[in-house]
């Protein structure tokens, strides 16, 4: 049997697996460590490739090597810059999780994380979990393929122009403040029940100095963490909807600017 090869096909189906390839390997929840083997992941990367060929063999293809190493280079720095907008903006379910361990009280000590070898909070470690675990029951993780595979449409040459770094770096600051404001937007139930446990135990000093607030302040806000974070957790469906439309909105941003 003789399998024929079209070269600028070849070409292409190599261009689109580099920037899928380096999209996978930091973009949440694929680059997680442990999860999905490197084997899977290059399987997944040819794969996801196949469908991104047409729209680049049209194109001017590079016939040398220094131009086809170029290209090869300039799509893995797309797909990294794609992927980390992505790994920013869910990572703010992690920072939200860790300020409620912060004021909870739950952070000595933090857990060691066996996906990502990473000392994670326990609530942080929880709420990362479960967003990771909405994303795929939302349907989430296919419209960010979607979006990634449309990227090739979306940009005239190949990776990223030089003229688009400013685009982009605007865009990863606006994602980095979106991330601490979020966390907060999040975290902000469980911090106002805490602070206001930090009230009734203030005044049960006062009003009781007899009693060892200190003994019973601890338990009694690890408690009120624990219950508030549970009712909580209820919130995180409609935040990752969010995300995910942030995340397409900032990639397809960046894709345009160049």
């Amino acid at each position: 049997m003789q399998v024929n090869l079209d070269a600028p096909d070849l070409i292409a189906f190599l261009l689109a697996m580099a920037r899928i390839g380096a999209w996978l390997a930091i973009a949440p929840p694929f680059s997680t460590r442990g999860v999905i083997p490197v084997p899977a992941k290059a399987a997944l990367a040819a794969g996801l490739a196949l469908p991104a060929v047409p729209m680049l063999a049209h194109r001017p293809l590079p016939t040398t090597t220094p131009s086809l190493i170029g290209a090869l280079g300039a799509e893995i720095l797309t797909g990294l810059a794609l992927g980390f907008i992505l790994l920013v903006l869910v990572s703010t379910f992690a920072t939200a999780g860790s300020l409620a361990d912060l004021f909870g009280g739950i952070v000595l000590p933090p857990s060691l994380d066996p996906l990502s070898d990473n000392q994670v909070p326990l609530i942080g470690q929880l709420y990362e979990q479960v967003a990771i675990v909405l994303l795929f029951t939302t349907n989430g993780e296919l419209l960010v393929v979607h979006g990634l595979i449309g990227s090739f449409s979306a940009t005239s040459g190949f990776g990223l122009g030089i003229s688009s770094a400013g685009g982009l770096a605007r865009g990863v600051l606006s994602d980095l403040v979106t991330l601490f404001v979020a966390a907060i937007e999040i975290a902000g139930p469980v911090l106002v029940v805490l602070f206001m446990a930090q009230v009734i135990l203030g005044l049960l000093a006062k009003v009781a100095p007899q009693t060892n607030v200190f003994i019973l302040g601890f338990p009694f806000q690890v408690l009120v963490t624990i219950l508030v974070v549970t009712m909580s957790v209820r919130a995180l469906p409609s935040s990752v909807v969010h995300i995910v439309e942030r995340a397409l909105s900032d990639m397809g941003g960046a894709l345009r600017a160049g």
